[in-house]
């Protein structure tokens, strides 16, 4: 269950989202009611672009920040396994954290559960030399 170590990116996107686009409305409405309202010329189609335009994007990304917090949580339930099979696997975890490895020394092999002596030709079998037939004899 290593997604569940890392925390959700969705409750701080939403956050960002939320806030840019009420940041937006604000500075959109200050600027409507400032600069727009009280003016005795007429507007220009130009200004009611981007007033529009600026207020609708805030809009829209305040609208998407407040959607993700539940679409976060439906996908988050999505990806966990199913109930019935995360009983079992925290058995298995719990059993394999129990129970240690078994160690076995480099050389060493194990054949039907005993510990057997396999050559390996990549570590030098070590010599004692022998006076009595004036050679050098393996130690095994």
């Amino acid at each position: 269950m290593g997604m569940l170590s890392s925390p959700a990116f969705g409750p701080r996107t939403a956050i960002i989202y939320v806030t840019v686009g009420a940041l937006m409305d604000v500075w959109t409405a200050v600027w409507y009611f400032v600069y727009i309202r009280g003016r005795t010329t007429p507007v220009s189609p130009n200004e009611w672009f981007w007033l529009s335009g600026l207020f609708l994007t805030g809009f829209t990304l305040m609208a998407i920040g407040m959607l993700l917090g539940p679409i976060g949580r439906s996908a988050r339930r999505a990806e966990l396994p199913p109930t019935e099979v995360t009983g079992a696997e925290a058995r298995i975890q719990q059993t394999a954290a129990a129970v240690p490895d078994p160690i076995i020394a480099p050389g060493m092999g194990a054949v039907g559960g005993v510990a057997a002596t396999i050559p390996n030709p990549a570590i030098p079998t070590p010599t004692i030399p022998n006076p009595a037939l004036g050679s050098a004899l393996p130690s095994r």
